[in-house]
Formats: C-alpha cells, structure tokens, sequence
C-alpha cells in the first residue's frame, strides 16, 4: 500500500469511527472481541471468493455481483451472483467456512475412512427466525454452488488465547504437511486459506436438505472439486437451467 493510500485509508477509519460512535482507542480492540472476529472472518471470505471468482471466470462470459453490500438487519443476506450473459441466466453462489478445528484422519471415524474435515453449512439462528422455521438446515435449491477452503478446520477451536492456533496432534500435522508440501504453520495456514474448493448441492445433499457440516475429503474429493476448474461445472447448471425453462430442448 502507497503512502498515500495509507494515509487515505488512515482517514476512512476515523471518519467510520465517528459515523458510529466508535471511540479511536477501542476500535482495534472492539475488532478483536470474540463475538466480532468471526463475523469479519466470515464476511472478508464472501469478498475474497469474490475476487477469485472475478479472476477465473472471463469477463465476456461471466458477470459477478457481490450482493448486499449494505445488507440491513432483518434482511436474508445473499453472498455473490454470477450471470451467464449469453442467456441472462443466473445463478446463486454461497460461501461457507470450514467447521473451526474439524480436520480428521479418519482412522477412528465411521462414516469417512480418510483424512477429511467438515464445512460449517448450516442458517445462524437470526436466519432460522427470519425463515419462521426450527430447521437449520438449507433446502437443496437454496443455493447453486457452494464454495469453501480448508483454513478454518487447521485452527483449534475454543482455545483460551485472543490469536488463533494451529492443531497441534503431530499425526494431523504430519498429513497436513505432507499434502500441502510445506514445513511450517505459517505455509500451512498460507496453503489451507488458497485450497479453495466448490460442490453443487444435489450431490451432497440429503432428502433434500443440505448437511449441517458436510464432509471433505483432503485427497479425491468426488463433490467438492478445485476452484480453478469451476467454469466447466456452471456451464452444465446453465444448460440444465435451460433446459429446465424449455422442456422442448430435453428432446
């Protein structure tokens, strides 16, 4: 960042401070509060899928939306919506955190044999009351695609300390390590937060509801495939789409 845009960015602070009545000396602090963190943590994921979407899918094809950029309380928040511009289709694109500390090897689980972690997929309570609904499960057509990485489930949860830490189980670290090619927490991490990765809901789901946390396999993940490779699979949900809205073309 230049100077000047430090300077720029310096004075956005203090101007937003004053809008909302945030003392200067407290804002780092208020931002560091356990019930903050994870909301900015969250919110900061939906603008950097954003931008990889932006990256690599082709402008002439693809339109992408951040939506609710201003989202008001009481209002169902939306993540990102990508047109097809040849046939103005569009489609809803939600992403989801991996579960905080979920990694496993899965030497002791029953239900996945291989290392693995799990996404957190399901409505916050705010969004349960907003739906009128005790389910906090999403319905399958909720969204269309679904994307995550695997950074959240290499942190500890509940840990005492304000700084988010590592697993420390030497046999987890040693997979980790060895898929991810790297030596140390901090590659690690760096690793884990670029591992992005996206699934349909169809294929995860269960009766036609989306599972509270799914499950991801590290290694040859049947459902959820590397971002890079995503233009493909909307291609396929654009036709399906069509085909949907002109029952003519299935012939």
């Amino acid at each position: 960042m230049e100077q000047e845009d430090k300077i720029k960015f310096a004075d956005d602070i203090l101007k937003y401070c004053k809008k909302y009545s945030i003392p200067v000396e407290a804002f780092l602090d208020i931002l560091e509060d356990q019930k903050v963190t994870p909301m900015l943590r969250g919110k900061a994921m939906e603008y950097r899928v954003y931008k990889q979407l932006l990256d690599i899918l082709p402008s002439g094809v693809w339109g992408v939306q951040k939506l609710n950029l201003n989202a008001q309380p009481g209002v169902s928040d939306e993540d990102i919506s990508v047109t097809h511009r040849r046939t103005g289709i569009i489609l809803k694109v939600e992403s989801k955190s991996a579960s905080r500390g979920s990694f496993r090897s899965g030497e002791r689980c029953r239900k996945v044999k291989e290392p693995h972690f799990t996404v957190k997929c399901h409505r916050s309570r705010s969004n349960i009351k907003l739906a009128d609904s005790s389910n906090d499960r999403y319905p399958v057509d909720r969204f269309d695609i679904l994307i995550t990485n695997s950074v959240n489930a290499v942190y500890l949860g509940n840990t005492v300390g304000e700084s988010l830490e590592v697993i420390d189980d030497p046999v987890l670290k040693d997979i980790l390590y060895q898929h991810y090619a790297v030596s140390t927490d901090k590659e690690l991490i760096e690793a884990c937060d670029n591992d992005w990765r996206f699934c349909l809901p169809q294929d995860i789901a269960v009766e036609g509801f989306i599972p509270r946390t799914p499950y991801v396999r590290l290694v040859d993940d049947t459902h959820w495939k590397d971002l890079a490779d995503i233009e493909h699979t909307l291609l396929s949900v654009i036709e399906n789409k069509r085909k949907q809205n002109h029952p003519a073309r299935r012939k």
